[in-house]
């Protein structure tokens, strides 16, 4: 029994003595921890100033481990706020040493109003690696702004009396003027219109003989030259868009030759009966200008369907014009 009792003695005191040791080990670790913790500090180069005049406040923040730790939120000097006011902020400086950083920012401030105003500054904030954000506490600082003494300041120059202006109404000579331009521009305008006479409707020296005949053998000639075989597409659609043009004009008098595609079929649309004439010239319109405009290369089939669109666009117009004469003949 004795030996149980004094082998249980020994095991409580080896117990206690492995207890002493953790805390010895814990209270240096958390000495070493509360060393190497981070600092933030708020200083200003001095603490008075007289109205307007300029001051440096300096933000520190020290000891931040590179690796293991992240400042997620610097410093927050609002840019005005209680009397204060931020004139300019320098860049965030950095300084490394053995793997710890230091950040120092310096502003400068002012303030036109006198008194004692503590700077607004909310502390920043720094994420270890345990992805938990901390605040860095920092202690207040204030600014006594004095007022300027102009009690013995000299006047910089006497008070003058008010000096009499010579002012010259112009108003009546604006209104002659105005007058006179308008009625120049009534002479200028009256005198056009009476010299101006109807021009003489000449005939399209381009076409000889009826605009359809001409049409359609300028389209045959066009098919003979094989444009498309020699590379040429973009001349070829030019041509046959322009001879379409030109018969457009002479027999409906749109003036599509200074129209665009879009224009053109407006004009022309009273003439295209049938909604499928429509669509046809539609589309050629397209691959023209695709061709013309976009530098798309036409297929040889292509070209051949635009011929046969352009000769019947033309007939069905022809043929609408005709029709319409009859009816106002009769």
């Amino acid at each position: 029994m004795n030996n149980n009792f004094f082998i249980q003695h020994k095991f409580n005191l080896r117990k206690i003595s492995y207890l002493k040791l953790y805390c010895l080990l814990f209270f240096i670790s958390f000495s070493f921890i509360r060393v190497n913790a981070q600092q933030a500090t708020v200083t200003l180069d001095r603490d008075q100033i007289l109205l307007g005049e300029q001051v440096t406040l300096q933000l520190k923040l020290d000891n931040v481990a590179g690796e293991a730790q992240t400042v997620t939120q610097w410093f927050n000097v609002p840019d005005t706020g209680n009397h204060i006011e931020v004139i300019h902020r320098d860049k965030i400086d950095t300084v490394t040493i053995d793997g710890r950083s230091t950040f120092i920012q310096k502003i400068i401030i002012t303030s036109f109003d006198s008194g004692l105003w503590t700077i607004p500054v909310i502390p920043p904030l720094i994420k270890d690696n345990n992805d938990v954000s901390r605040s860095i506490t920092i202690d207040s600082v204030s600014l006594q702004v004095m007022p300027v003494d102009v009690s013995k300041m000299k006047d910089f120059h006497p008070v003058k009396d008010i000096m009499r202006v010579k002012y010259t109404d112009y108003t009546w000579l604006y209104i002659t003027l105005g007058v006179l331009i308008l009625a120049l521009i009534i002479f200028l305008t009256v005198h056009w219109l009476k010299r101006r006479k109807a021009a003489p409707i000449k005939e399209n020296p381009r076409i000889k003989g009826s605009p359809l005949d001409w049409a359609l053998q300028q389209i045959d000639l066009l098919e003979k030259e094989n444009l498309i075989e020699k590379g040429e597409g973009k001349l070829f659609f030019s041509k046959l868009d322009d001879i379409c043009r030109t018969y457009f004009d002479e027999r409906t008098q749109a003036h599509t030759l200074q129209s665009t595609s879009i224009e053109m079929m407006e004009k022309l649309r009273s003439y295209l009966i049938r909604e499928k004439d429509r669509i046809a010239l539609q589309q050629f319109t397209k691959l023209s200008d695709s061709v013309k405009f976009a530098k798309y290369q036409p297929l040889e089939q292509q070209a051949k369907d635009a011929i046969a669109t352009a000769k019947e666009t033309i007939r069905n117009i022809e043929k609408e014009v005709t029709d319409r004469k009859q009816k106002n003949a009769d």
